[in-house]
């Protein structure tokens, strides 16, 4: 061999070990980035970074002092688990790494103090800390809502303290905060990225009508307590409120599909494109389908076999439980060079099927559509939005009477706030609210007054924050609004005194003076919500009022039962003493063998008369009209309810792992406005003095063998059951039975709010709320006695006493999450337009895990089991008695 060969095959021998390593890291890419705090953005330092995947590689660094860290790896895809003390740990799956190419992201880790005291903006409509925030505010977080499976995204707020949640079906709840529900409720303000969100006219809070989905939720905050310095109207008991993700600092795509017990079916998807740091746009929607519960309305049921008589084709009574939802929405953010922001978006949602309880009974809901869309143009403190909200009923109808629901309704609402500074101490912040309200239901809800039923309001207000010193804060806010159906102005001052003994406590002092406006329903409503069939064919209208401009008075009559009139079914027009016996012969006719009719001549004054008063309870028990001899009351023209209210809480972060919030309340509230309630008496004969007349007369005949004991029973029970005719307010001149509003006497209410987090490990979260108010029955005529089953006195609709205790394990680095919690909800009586009862109490298990799937980036497999042990129980008198519900769901992300 020569030597140039040699030569060549040492220098070959050499350089082979070094060409294979250039050849093994020219197939190596970088995974680089930059740790940093999500609140502040300064570098974290000591962050334990740990990549895995790629085939089984697994590397660790710690970052620099500017939060940097490098690794060298294999083209593939990883997942990066970051772990720092004091931080909650990390996870972040399908980071790509490309060989001969640097992957450099930015990861932002949230601190323990910040997930214990976050960032909010509902309590002060401006962003801050929740220990600094004026009133009790809850948040539900993104990752909250992710890790279980929901048909809708308010039943995340189930659990919070001093918030009351009742199911009715599959998607369809009633919210309110510290008591006073309805089953038509709009008690508690619901606002989704600042925008009304109930239906226009109705002022309901149907969550099932809500176009976002939980794929496009950032946080749900709940601020307890009155709002009505900065919100305005009907924001007494509180504010929820949605705040969905900007399409600029949440791009990309998501993908859910779930399903489960009860044939439900999910699906909804989020894309979101940053075409650059100044735009983006996002669109999103959702599709949902179930089975419901089921439940019979006696009364319902009665009607239906009724009308089949006449009608095979009938809609009385024909309910569709198949739940079914589908919606959508865009948005549009642009963000200008001087930090200003504008945003566009618009929804909507189609309700499909679906059972609603309302004040007069259930309706069938077919295809009812919201729809909203939505301006917001912010710079700095400057704030201004317009947006309109529409409805449209579609072919919905009410279910006992078989009437078509028409709710063509819109709200328009322009809001424009500001804000300054003078000084480092002082802090202004201002604005003026405006809002139409137009019902638009061919007369189907309103009636005779469809055509002068639109209502405007507009409101100002001033909210000012002095720092008095470095521990005390000093809130104050004054606000005027008119109402064009309101003779009076209505003033709401705040005030509040926010007291920091460190950066980690804080302990409030507060008053609220807020007001509750007559929704359209109060002052328009007008239809026929039912019929009481009687036995000779004829029936009895059951009608739904609002309450007229000079109220409701009842005239008198000389002879009748407490000096009232009454009117019948066979006289409507003509006003009569309001004495049974009127009837009797015609009763005689229709009950008595014609051989026997001249034994039983009408009484006169030897039977008496009384009153009764319809009861959807009592029409369930086999009595729909159960005595009650409280004669009528004059209703006077409705008044806004005003409450005031003086509110101690606490709110601590203590050792970095334990908050611990308390509040103690106490509302004085005036001219409460009452749910719906049967306000016209019915005359009948009474049973004692009417048996003791019918067995006098007959009595030689039962002696003889002529007539058995039984058949007189039978014609004394008879006699007793017919309704006679209805005590009629002089502005609805005919035999309805009257269900309307009114404003009640003084409510005072007191409780308490207690809420406990335990951060015991970086994967462990213990929690605790418990509620209590004073009462759950309230004396609103002022007879010193509390029965909520009659109509004078008024049903908190809510427990005394409710609670909850749950356990969450997030292991980051597996990506396993397992969360189970017990719910306990005292019984409480129930008086809402026609559903009057008592709603025992429950206690409830509900359990969920979700698995972020490592080697499938973006994948969430998640399952959530509601009332785990199958307790059947009802939350509403009315609604169906609820069992378990088992629902799966995946997740993908990208």
């Amino acid at each position: 061999m020569n030597r140039k060969l040699m030569v060549t095959l040492g220098l070959a021998f050499f350089l082979l070990p070094l060409v294979l390593v250039q050849g093994v890291q020219a197939q190596n890419g970088n995974l680089a980035g930059t740790v940093v705090d999500i609140e502040t953005g300064n570098p974290l330092l000591s962050v334990i970074v740990e990549v895995s995947g790629g085939g089984g590689t697994s590397q660790t660094a710690q970052t620099t002092s500017n939060g940097r860290f490098s690794f060298s790896l294999p083209a593939g895809n990883y997942s990066v688990i970051l772990t720092g003390i004091g931080y909650a740990p990390m996870r972040v799956d399908g980071v790509g790494v490309t060989a001969g190419a640097t992957s450099d992201d930015t990861y932002q880790m949230s601190s323990r103090s910040f997930l214990l005291n976050p960032v909010v903006i509902t309590a002060s409509r401006r962003q801050e800390k929740t220990l600094d925030a004026p009133a009790s505010v809850a948040v539900v977080s993104a990752e909250t809502i992710e890790t279980s499976v929901a048909a809708t995204p308010v039943e995340h707020v189930r659990t919070l303290p001093g918030v009351d949640m009742v199911q009715t079906g599959l998607t369809q709840s009633n919210v309110v905060a510290r008591g006073f529900n309805n089953v038509f409720s709009g008690a508690l303000l619901t606002i989704v990225d600042n925008r009304y969100a109930h239906v226009p006219s109705l002022r309901l809070n149907a969550h099932n009508m809500v176009p976002t989905n939980d794929l496009d939720i950032e946080r749900i905050e709940v601020s307890l307590g009155p709002g009505a310095a900065l919100y305005g109207p009907n924001a007494s008991n509180g504010v929820l409120h949605m705040i969905t993700k900007s399409p600029i600092d949440h791009p990309g795509t998501s993908f859910s599909l779930g399903g489960g017990e009860r044939s439900v079916f999910l699906g909804s998807f989020r894309h979101a494109t940053a075409v650059n740091d100044r735009f983006g746009f996002k669109v999103s929607g959702q599709y949902m389908q179930g089975d419901d519960w089921e439940h019979t309305d006696v009364t319902e049921a009665a009607a239906r076999a009724q009308a089949l008589m006449v009608d095979p084709n009938t809609r009385i009574g024909l309910r569709d439980f198949n739940a079914e939802r589908w919606s959508g929405e865009a948005r549009f953010d642009y963000r200008g060079d001087d930090g200003s922001e504008l945003i566009l978006s618009g929804g909507l949602n189609n309700l499909g099927s679906s059972v609603e309880l309302t004040g007069i009974g259930a309706g069938q809901i077919k295809d009812w559509q919201y729809k909203y869309l939505q301006a917001r143009y912010l710079r700095g403190r400057f704030f201004a939005q317009a947006f309109v909200n529409g409805s449209d009923a579609g072919e919905s109808f009410i279910l006992n009477v078989g009437d078509s629901i028409v709710d063509r309704s819109r709200m328009y609402a322009v809001q424009i706030q500001h804000g300054f500074d003078t000084g480092d101490r002082q802090s202004f912040t201002y604005g003026i609210d405006w809002q139409k309200t137009d019902p638009r239901t061919n007369g189907t809800v309103t009636g005779r007054n469809e055509a002068d039923d639109t209502i405007n309001e507009i409101g100002v207000y001033v909210h000012s924050e002095t720092e008095l010193s470095s521990m005390i804060d000093l809130v104050t806010a004054i606000r005027v609004d008119d109402h064009n159906r309101l003779d009076d102005l209505n003033f709401s001052p705040r005030a509040a005194l926010v007291v920091h003994p460190d950066d980690n406590n804080t302990v409030r002092f507060t008053f609220n003076r807020s007001f509750d406006t007559p929704t359209t329903n109060n002052l328009f409503l007008d239809r026929l919500a039912g019929v009481v069939p009687l036995p000779d064919g004829t029936s009895f209208p059951v009608r739904v009022l609002g309450v007229p401009e000079n109220g409701f008075s009842f005239p008198t009559c000389a002879g009748g039962f407490q000096s009232l009139c009454m009117r019948t079914p066979s006289a409507p027009t003509v006003e009569l003493p309001a004495d049974a016996t009127l009837a009797w012969d015609a009763l005689i006719a229709a009950f008595a063998p014609a051989s026997l009719a001249p034994l039983l001549p009408n009484p006169g004054t030897a039977v008496n008369t009384i009153l009764r008063r319809f009861s959807q309870e009592g029409a369930a028990a086999g009595d729909p009209f159960p005595l009650d001899q409280l004669g009528p009351g004059a209703i006077s023209p409705i008044e806004p309810t005003i409450s005031n209210t003086f509110e101690v809480g606490y709110k601590g972060v203590i050792g970095n792992r334990v908050v611990l919030a308390a509040d103690a309340y106490a509302t004085h509230t005036e001219d409460f406005i009452g749910p719906l309630r049967v306000e016209t008496p019915t005359v009948f004969l009474d049973p004692a003095t009417t048996a003791a007349y019918v067995s006098s007369q007959l009595a030689p005949l039962v002696g003889a063998g002529l007539v058995t004991q039984a058949e007189v029973q039978a014609l004394i029970a008879g006699l007793a059951s017919v309704p006679i005719g209805t005590v009629s307010p002089t502005e609805n001149p005919n035999q309805d039975l009257l269900l309307t509003y009114r404003n009640f006497g003084n409510i005072n209410l007191w409780g308490a709010d207690l809420s406990l987090q335990v951060l015991a490990t970086d994967q462990l979260t213990l929690k605790g709320t418990f509620s209590f108010v004073n009462d759950d029955c309230f004396d609103g005529n002022d007879d010193g006695v509390e029965d909520c089953a009659g109509t004078g006195d008024i049903a908190l609709n809510a427990p005394k006493i409710k609670g909850s205790v749950s356990a969450r394990w997030n292991d980051a680095r597996s990506g396993v999450t397992l969360d189970g919690r017990v719910r306990f909800t005292d019984s409480f009586p129930m008086n809402s337009g026609i559903f009057v009862g008592t709603v025992e109490s429950y206690a409830v298990v509900d359990i969920s895990a979700s698995y972020k799937v490592p080697w499938a980036p973006g994948v969430r497999l998640s399952v959530t089991a509601s009332n785990l042990f199958d307790n059947l129980h009802n939350e509403f008198v009315g609604a169906p008695a609820l069992g378990r519900l088992v629902l799966g769901r995946i997740n993908y992300s990208f």
